[in-house]
């Protein structure tokens, strides 16, 4: 007679093919075929019906725009033919107060740590005059050295830059006290007239480069393992999959085309009339290499790891309070739902758990959720409104937050900076001195580079919206689910008191913000 084990029972009590989606021959990641060293894992066998999903949403709204948009992208053009005069509040309130204030790093106030990543930070000599004139103020860099590498096409600049800021928020906003340039060594300050007018350029186009190529992405294609890890490996009938599948929606087939197609605006096609990008897919890929894998002995560019709790509590600005405080609300139902799930699925959050953490950097295991398996870690947070909250809501609710408004709200906030502030490309040379001839805007960039930025902004970084996360209803309809339909109808309501109890700037309106990745 065989001895009964744990793990036998574990085997005799295997699920058939069909309780899973797609009897599971479902979506699995590997590595990224556009880079498999440098990038997140990829999925790169989509599922035929979300190809045709999405070919038929988003995909279409795509095509539709390439064939329709030029008449307004011409008029634009037409309109604001040249860059336009960028002031220093303007300038201010773009690096600090919008979602490029992410960028905002703390590094220079931990200088005194015992850390050598801190302390030998080059960024304490670049600034050492301003640090030592002042030696009891905060100071904030935005580091845009990340286009360092970057090959560009004939006759287009960038420069690697580095912006320093003064003082705590004001109004939302903090000083600006100097530009530097790496390159050539020069120290730029409000008082240099022309070149200070230059730099400004050269510090947005970095900008622009470091979020809609780089940061962003991590928002975007690290969770396509999880993605499709939690539809291959979770049962169709658990709580787990149910929450999470709304927010999974149309993200592999747009994460596979973004990396994989000739048309993506990563490739920059120059025959399509949105290839707006100063490079070519050879030079753009170092910006997705820096987001992924950061900068060697760069705090500004820490290289990606997963984190339950979203890096936003550290961002510096208003920004980051109000990311915060929808993941909070996220937080709050997410905790609330894991709190039913039933024991009989653990096991197969184990296996879930245990198979992400295969493929994303920091990713929590089992021992992380669970104590012997049989139950659920709390942890004591501090946030109105809850005392404890389950290690593993953390994580779930660091996914739907992500898929949902950490992704809308960059896209959102960053759509309505104006392109003539921002280029992405710059048509004549970083300034090499305080003293340089005045500059004319006009020449700094041609028609076609306007024409093409408005319609790539149109493209892909305005929103478009298939299905919104104020409307989202979990398929909790199973018999004894009606405490988790409740728990979804105060979860909805809970959305409208967020974005009307914000004490920030609203950076996009709860109507706008999608419920998974969908452009």
């Amino acid at each position: 007679m065989p001895i009964q084990t744990s793990d036998q029972d574990d085997f005799l009590n295997v699920r058939p093919q069909s309780d899973y989606l797609y009897e599971r021959r479902g979506p699995w990641p590997q590595p990224q075929p556009a880079h498999p060293f440098g990038f997140a894992p990829g999925v790169v066998h989509v599922p035929e019906d979300e190809i045709r999903k999405w070919n038929r949403t988003t995909g279409l709204r795509y095509f539709l725009t390439i064939l329709t948009y030029w008449p307004a992208a011409a008029w634009y053009t037409f309109k604001h033919r040249s860059l336009e005069p960028l002031s220093d509040d303007q300038f201010e309130e773009y690096l600090t107060h919008s979602s490029l204030s992410k960028f905002v790093s703390n590094e220079l106030n931990l200088r005194n740590l015992p850390i050598p990543l801190y302390q030998n930070n080059e960024k304490i000599k670049i600034f050492k005059e301003f640090l030592d004139k002042d030696p009891d103020e905060k100071w904030w860099v935005s580091d845009f050295t990340l286009v360092k590498q970057m090959k560009t096409y004939p006759g287009i600049y960038v420069a690697p830059t580095v912006t320093l800021f003064r003082g705590e928020l004001v109004n939302g906003k903090r000083k600006v006290a100097a530009i530097y340039f790496p390159e050539n060594g020069l120290m730029l300050k409000p008082e240099d007239g022309e070149a200070w007018e230059l730099a400004k350029y050269f510090v947005m186009q970095g900008a622009s480069l470091r979020i809609s190529l780089s940061a962003h992405a991590n928002l975007h294609f690290p969770y396509d393992s999880m993605n499709a890890i939690s539809k291959s490996s979770l049962p169709k009938d658990s709580v787990l999959l149910r929450l999470l599948l709304p927010h999974l929606e149309l993200s592999l087939e747009l994460n596979y085309n973004v990396l994989n197609s000739k048309t993506s605006p990563i490739q920059n096609p120059h025959y399509l009339p949105y290839a707006a990008l100063p490079s070519g897919p050879d030079g753009l890929a170092t910006l997705f290499l820096f987001g992924y894998h950061g900068m060697q002995g760069n705090p500004s560019y820490p290289k990606y790891q997963f984190s339950a709790v979203p890096d936003t509590r550290f961002y510096p600005s208003d920004y980051g309070k109000f990311l915060t405080a929808y993941y909070e609300t996220i937080l709050q139902y997410v905790n609330d739902v894991v709190g039913l799930i039933p024991p009989d699925e653990y096991m197969d959050i184990e296996i879930w758990t245990d198979y992400i953490n295969t493929w994303i950097p920091e990713f929590p295991d089992k021992e992380n959720f669970f104590i012997d398996g049989k139950t659920l870690i709390k942890k004591a947070v501090t946030m109105p409104n809850i005392k404890e909250v389950y290690v593993l809501a953390e994580t779930v609710a660091n996914i739907i937050w992500d898929l949902s408004v950490g992704h809308a709200a960059d896209h959102y906030d960053y759509s309505t900076i104006n392109i003539n502030h921002m280029p992405f490309c710059i048509r004549v040379p970083p300034p090499d001195s305080k003293n340089i001839p005045p500059i004319d805007r006009k020449k700094m960039v041609r028609w076609i580079d306007i024409f093409r930025h408005k319609y790539e902004r149109q493209m892909f970084f305005v929103a478009r919206n298939v299905t919104l996360l104020k409307d989202v209803r979990y398929n909790f309809y199973k018999p004894g689910e009606g405490p988790l339909r409740d728990l979804n109808t105060a979860f909805l309501q809970k959305l409208k008191e967020t974005e009307e109890n914000l004490t920030v700037y609203n950076y996009i309106p709860l109507d706008q913000i999608s419920r998974s990745i969908q452009y």
